[in-house]
């Protein structure tokens, strides 16, 4: 009799767990779900989808281009062939200029040079000498009249020249000396407008070719 006493009670408990699943799993399915209350969903139509704010993308940042700066020149003076080499030259940059006649007064300069040496290898090595006394402004010149020259600066005023010259000696150069340029009549500088630090520099690096001229600048027209 025992054995069906023990059948029993183990049919029950199969009974009871059977039972009680379907519940379990109900409840925990109802927990877990959010109710839900249509009467409260609203469904908006295309205007009012429009009057809604909107997410403004954020301003995209462009790097600021570099700025170039510009400013007038007065370049010369020059010989008319000189001046005809120098517009030839400054018209490859398209630059606005104008021709301005000069008297043989205010074409004047005052020039502080080594007189020509015998050869090219001589200036450039008289070049280099004068860099290792501390000489920053040299320029071997290439003129046919003063070729092998060392132009060491031109002045328009004359006590600018000579002080120029004092400072050369104090450094131990003994050879420099300070001569008048530029007084045959019909010379002309050249006035250039708008002209960048970028051509500056190129026409620097024509002193060579251009000894007695200078580049300066001036007040725009």
């Amino acid at each position: 009799m025992k054995w069906i006493f023990w059948l029993l009670l183990v049919g029950n408990a199969l009974l009871l767990a059977y039972f009680n699943l379907p519940m379990q799993s109900t409840v925990d399915l109802q927990i877990a779900q959010e109710p839900l209350y249509p009467e409260k969903i609203k469904l908006l139509t295309q205007e009012e989808i429009e009057t809604l704010p909107r997410r403004v993308p954020e301003p995209e940042v462009l790097e600021a281009a570099p700025v170039v700066s510009h400013a007038c020149y007065e370049w010369g003076s020059f010989s008319r062939a000189k001046l005809a080499s120098a517009r030839k030259f400054l018209s490859r940059y398209a630059l606005e200029t104008t021709v301005q006649q000069q008297t043989s007064a205010e074409s004047t300069r005052y020039w502080v040079y080594i007189p020509r040496l015998p050869s090219a290898a001589a200036a450039q090595a008289k070049a280099e000498e004068l860099l290792s006394l501390g000489v920053e402004e040299i320029f071997v010149v290439q003129e046919q009249q003063f070729r092998n020259a060392i132009s060491l600066g031109v002045f328009k005023d004359e006590q600018l020249a000579a002080k120029l010259l004092e400072e050369l000696k104090s450094k131990g150069v003994d050879t420099a000396i300070k001569g008048v340029r530029n007084q045959e009549s019909g010379r002309a500088s050249l006035y250039i407008s708008n002209m960048s630090m970028d051509i500056v520099a190129e026409i620097e690096k024509l002193n060579p070719e251009y000894p007695g001229s200078e580049l300066k600048q001036v007040n725009c027209q």
